[in-house]
């Protein structure tokens, strides 16, 4: 977990391509596999590319791990803002590459039919169960239901499906982005 200032892990430990995971708590790290974009020592800052953002972390919070133990993250493509920091950085390291490739002495990753099956079951909860969970919601807001009321007719429909923290949560997100 991060330490107090300073800075006890310096950002020149890692190097552009490290893969990287990020510390959620201390005992656990997140399930997903972030390439290291760029170094930035002055500002003890490591920019990392995750699957979704390119964000900027302190090198506290990461781990590098063994791509060949985990498998190789998603594309990688930069998708960051720019700021001061960043094209400071680039002017005196070099351009940040557009895309971030691993060593070429990894073997390359291997696709298999269970790997394919688990991502049609993902796409097909997601997409049919999850986006009809939010569609009931939004339904029991626009006939004025409290959330416990919407929780009520939501659990007796999709309580054998999904977990109650996913029933839960959309619920709180659905009403209180109705709310702003």
């Amino acid at each position: 977990m991060p330490a107090l200032f300073p800075s006890m892990v310096a950002p020149e430990i890692f190097q552009v391509g490290d893969c990287v995971r990020k510390f959620v708590s201390e005992r656990s790290v997140t399930p997903f596999i972030g390439v290291v974009a760029q170094v930035c020592p002055t500002t003890y800052k490591v920019w990392v590319q995750w699957p979704t953002e390119n964000t900027q972390e302190d090198p506290e919070v990461l781990i590098k791990v063994n791509p060949d133990v985990v498998g190789m993250p998603t594309s990688i493509i930069d998708r960051g803002y720019g700021s001061y920091e960043k094209s400071l950085s680039e002017r005196k390291r070099g351009q940040i590459p557009r895309r971030v490739t691993p060593s070429r002495d990894l073997p390359p990753v291997r696709v298999t039919a269970t790997d394919k099956m688990v991502i049609r079951i993902a796409h097909t909860f997601a997409t049919d169960v999850i986006g009809k969970l939010v569609d009931d919601i939004c339904k029991c807001y626009k006939d004025e239901f409290s959330d416990v009321q919407a929780y009520n007719r939501i659990f007796y429909k999709y309580g054998t499906i999904c977990s109650d923290h996913i029933i839960k949560s959309s619920i709180e997100k659905v009403y209180s982005a109705h709310k702003e």
